[in-house]
């Protein structure tokens, strides 16, 4: 793959607009585009770029399941606690 950040920069925007015109846009996430910028600059290859967006959505998710675990006023180690106490 080029090095040229141009060439990167127009083959991103390919990506991107194939994407949104599948119903899927992937320039919303701020995460994803500022990795992304990385790339283009060349500051990071595109191996490094995916596997620190799959930590980032594996930590996002990991938040989202926090928040619905307090949401609901459960604490896995309390209930399972409960549970084995009887």
């Amino acid at each position: 793959m080029s090095t040229d950040p141009e060439t990167r920069r127009a083959n991103a925007q390919r990506a991107i607009d194939r994407a949104a015109a599948r119903g899927m846009p992937i320039d919303k996430d701020p995460a994803f585009v500022a990795l992304l910028e990385e790339w283009i600059r060349g500051d990071i290859d595109i191996k490094a770029m995916r596997e620190r967006y799959l930590d980032i959505i594996a930590l996002q998710a990991a938040e989202r399941r926090g928040l619905r675990k307090s949401r609901l006023g459960i604490n896995p180690s309390e209930s399972s606690d409960e549970a084995n106490e009887e």
